[in-house]
């Protein structure tokens, strides 16, 4: 089984149909101001017009057809940011990724990009506003390269980012920004087994979110703990963590936690043999994921669905089918979960001919 790393949730609406988002545009060009900026300059050359005026389309007057990508859905934002980037606009650059798109919780442009796998993309938007800007948002966007680096499985480079964020975390005082540092760069050591570095990160991030009294940070991070006795194959004590996870998730309305907890639970309940009992918490989880357009972890969830029909030999033509559907998805976002679903592939194929 695939034990399930919890990373900082990134949270989408319920049911991205009802999402408009195209809605934020106009609010979005009089926030950035533009037309004061044409105003108030001197000198404006041609080629800076046509790029103030492209920005203006894009996010006035960009529309997406009804079916298409959410990464196409939001273009409008992302081809505005690039266009202020080339004039080095940097300010009004950041304000594009922070719209809100009226998606609960974490809500700015750049989260829910990473929750619908489009890492190369998030990577170009952190790249080109470091060092741009002040200590702060460099902070912020070392810690999104690390986390997309771990997703991508590039764990020392992951480790080096976060490294560089909390450097700059700890110089501005932000402690809860120490935290979410501390709490994904645990993440990564879990997933390169430093057991015990994994360990006292979460503690750390533990501490400040009792704190805080950060409810939600409290569940993820007792929810991370549990995976390391997991991983330590103490799947009693790893169920205790993932049911603390789940009570907390349910009480706060935390749905995008829900599903990790059912995640890490139906992982220890399969390890001691429970295979039903596993299987319906995947099945449960992998709805939450699909409801809320997190393909990330709607991959990891059919891989694990696919897993526990394999357990029942009587099962195997509907666990290659999981498998088919958990591998495309993961080869389309370039995960490292691709190549454990091209091996169990191999694996069911070869039972199934037997």
């Amino acid at each position: 089984m695939t034990s399930y790393f919890a990373e900082v949730n990134f949270k989408t609406k319920n049911c991205l149909e009802d999402v408009d988002f195209a809605a934020p545009g106009k609010l979005a060009v009089a926030n950035l101001n533009i037309d004061s900026e044409l105003a108030g300059s001197k000198e404006i050359s041609l080629w800076e017009l046509s790029n103030y005026s492209a920005v203006e389309w894009w996010l006035m007057e960009y529309e997406s057809k009804p079916d298409a990508s959410n990464l196409e859905k939001v273009r409008g934002y992302l081809e505005a940011f690039h266009h202020l980037c080339e004039l080095k606009n940097w300010e009004r650059a950041s304000k594009i990724i922070e719209i809100n798109l009226d998606i609960p919780n974490n809500t700015e442009l750049h989260n829910p990009l990473i929750t619908w796998g489009y890492y190369r993309e998030v990577i170009d938007l952190y790249s080109r506003l470091l060092g741009n800007l002040d200590p702060a948002s460099d902070a912020v966007c070392f810690l999104g390269l690390g986390q997309v680096y771990h997703y991508l499985g590039s764990y020392d480079e992951a480790i080096s980012y976060y490294k560089e964020s909390l450097s700059r975390m700890l110089k501005i005082g932000d402690s809860l920004g120490v935290g979410k540092v501390a709490g994904s760069m645990a993440n990564t050591y879990l997933a390169i087994r430093e057991y015990e570095l994994a360990i006292s990160c979460y503690e750390e991030c533990l501490v400040i979110s009792q704190k805080t009294n950060d409810q939600e940070s409290i569940g993820s991070t007792l929810g991370n703990i549990g995976t390391i006795y997991f991983a330590l194959e103490k799947y009693n004590t790893a169920i205790d963590y993932a049911e603390q996870h789940f009570t907390i998730a349910e009480k706060i309305g935390d749905l995008e936690g829900i599903g990790i907890a059912l995640t890490n639970w139906g992982n220890a309940l399969f390890k001691l043999g429970h295979h039903l009992e596993a299987h319906k918490k995947f099945l449960r989880a992998r709805e939450i994921f699909k409801q809320k357009g997190d393909r990330r972890s709607e991959a990891l969830s059919l891989y694990n669905l696919a897993t526990s029909f394999q357990a029942d030999l009587g099962n195997l033509p509907l666990a290659i089918e999981y498998c088919d559907r958990a591998l495309s998805i993961a080869t389309e976002l370039g995960i490292p979960l691709a190549k454990e679903c091209q091996e169990l592939k191999e694996q069911l194929l070869s039972k199934h001919n037997l």
